[in-house]
C-alpha cells in the first residue's frame, strides 16, 4: 500500500487522490438523495450515475492540478510515517513555458524523451473524459461553443496553477484543450452510430 500511496508516477498520482474522491462522492450521493426525496423527484438513475461519475472525474482532475505540487503525497507521507512536511511549500513560485515542445523539436533544439512523451500523451488523456462528460451533463455545450470551452477551461487552470507554485506551460495547455476536443468528438461519434442503430430498429 505504502508504495501505491507514496510513489511519484502518474499511477501513484491517482491513488494519492482516490480516497478524497471516494469520500466527495459518498457525500455527494447522500446529499442527493435526501433533496431528491425532499422534493419527491422522479429519480432517473442513468442521469444520476451520469452525474456521480462525472463528479467522481472532477474530483480527481481538480486533485490533480488545483492542488499545491506534491501535496496529497506529503499527507500521506505525514500518515503513514509521520514525516512532518510544509504542504504549501512552494506557494508564489512559478515558472513559464510559453514555447511548445513540438516547435523545439522542429527546430531541433529538443529530443523527445519518453517521460516528455508520456506527459504529452497523459496531459491530452486526462482531458478526455471532460469533453465527453461536458455534452451529455450540460446541453449548452455544443458544435458552435465546444472549442471555447477547450481553450478557455484549461487556460483557466492554468492561471490558477501560478498561485500554487506550480507553472504555466504551453505544452500542457495545448495537450488539454486537444483531450477535450477528442472527448467531445468521441460522443459526437456515439451518438451518430446510436442514432443510426435507432432509427434502423424503427
Amino acid at each position: 500500500m505504502k508504495k501505491l500511496l507514496l510513489g511519484s508516477s502518474i499511477i501513484n498520482d491517482l491513488f494519492q487522490v482516490l480516497p478524497i474522491t471516494i469520500f466527495t462522492c459518498l457525500i455527494y450521493i447522500i446529499i442527493r438523495i435526501i433533496y431528491l426525496n425532499r422534493k419527491k423527484l422522479t429519480i432517473n438513475k442513468k442521469k444520476e450515475i451520469l452525474y456521480v461519475l462525472f463528479l467522481c472525474y472532477l474530483s480527481v482532475l481538480f486533485n490533480l492540478v488545483l492542488v499545491p505540487l506534491n501535496f496529497w503525497y506529503k499527507i500521506w507521507n505525514l500518515i503513514l510515517n509521520g514525516t512532518n512536511e510544509n504542504l504549501f511549500s512552494g506557494l508564489g513560485e512559478f515558472t513559464f513555458n510559453l514555447i511548445p515542445t513540438i516547435y523545439k523539436v522542429i527546430t531541433g533544439n529538443y529530443v523527445l524523451g519518453s517521460w516528455v512523451k508520456l506527459m504529452i500523451i497523459g496531459n491530452t488523456l486526462m482531458f478526455v473524459p471532460l469533453g465527453f462528460f461536458l455534452p451529455l451533463c450540460f446541453k449548452k455545450v455544443n458544435n458552435k461553443n465546444i472549442f471555447i470551452y477547450a481553450l478557455l477551461i484549461p487556460f483557466i487552470i492554468e492561471f490558477i496553477q501560478l498561485f500554487l507554485g506550480r507553472s504555466f506551460d504551453i505544452d500542457d495547455y495545448l495537450m488539454n484543450s486537444l483531450g477535450i476536443i477528442i472527448g467531445y468528438l468521441i460522443i459526437v461519434i456515439l451518438r451518430k452510430i446510436l442514432s443510426k442503430k435507432g432509427i434502423k430498429r424503427n
